[in-house]
């Protein structure tokens, strides 16, 4: 929302220099979905993981949605859902940032369709959530997703743009990762055509893609945390950490989905390096 008030405002978008890393990894042995979150240094400790079941009397909102159970990472102040989530129906997701150029005001806030994403029980749903048919995206985000008892086992990774200018439904572009395959993502759109905003970012995203390119297609967890926690790459490395009181960006949490397993393992330093401060379970509702 701060850069679309700042695009109609000025023109200008605000540069703020975040981002995060989300690598996927589907097979017979493994299925996992794993990511970093990178923030300004002066939220570290200011995060928080809120678990929240919200009974409704009567169906609320756009979305008709009575009953929401989910876990998301939020930042102080924030909405949940726009980092590392997942809910009671299965649904697990990780949200990439992307900075597109031509942002729409009088549209829907990513922020507020990755809430409503927390409600969705099926696929179907999720995509219904993220089209927001009628109104649609002011800006964009890429979103990592599967759900863990849906068959067969696909992840998706889904590029969300803002709208033409007289469109009233977000752009979309689905890519399934099948059994066998495995997919990374940073924040820059690397498939749907849209101009975009935050030299950054953008250098930042090209750096950490470029690195995740060195190594062999990951095939496991070991695979995945070996690669998150990679240093290299200078000034924009996969975990961003120099030790120092003056860095600006660090990365502040890693999350490693294990649909497999049904569980979270949490990080608050580099994953392959230290084993993880928590691992959670993902509790399911019963059918």
């Amino acid at each position: 929302m701060d850069e679309i008030t700042a695009i109609c405002a000025n023109g200008n978008g605000a540069v703020a220099p975040i981002g995060c890393s989300s690598i996927i990894v589907n097979n017979e042995n493994s299925r996992v979905l794993a990511h970093t979150e990178d923030a300004l240094a002066a939220t570290l400790n200011h995060y928080y993981f809120v678990v929240a079941h919200i009974i409704n009397d009567t169906p609320q909102g756009k979305h008709k949605v009575k009953e929401e159970r989910f876990m998301s990472l939020c930042y102080a102040g924030h909405l949940p859902g726009y980092t590392m989530n997942y809910n009671h129906h299965g649904l697990v997701f990780t949200i990439n940032t992307l900075s597109a150029l031509h942002l729409r005001s009088g549209k829907t806030p990513r922020h507020f369709i990755t809430r409503a994403l927390l409600s969705a029980e099926n696929y179907e749903q999720a995509l219904t959530v993220l089209r927001d048919e009628g109104v649609g995206a002011g800006d964009g985000c890429s979103i990592n997703l599967s759900f863990i008892n849906e068959e067969p086992h696909k992840f998706y990774n889904i590029e969300m743009a803002p709208v033409l200018e007289d469109g009233t439904a977000s752009r979309l572009d689905i890519k399934e990762i099948c059994c066998g395959g495995h997919n990374c993502h940073a924040n820059r759109y690397e498939r749907l055509c849209t101009e975009e905003a935050n030299p950054w970012l953008l250098a930042s995203s090209k750096s950490r893609m470029n690195t995740f390119g060195e190594y062999p297609p990951p095939s496991c967890k070991g695979d995945v945390v070996k690669m998150l926690g990679d240093c290299s790459g200078g000034e924009y490395c996969v975990f961003n950490e120099n030790n120092t009181l003056d860095e600006l960006v660090k990365t502040i949490a890693v999350g490693v989905f294990d649909l497999n397993k049904k569980t979270v393992a949490l990080y608050s330093d580099n994953p392959s390096k230290t084993e993880p401060q928590c691992v959670l379970p993902l509790i399911l509702k019963e059918k």
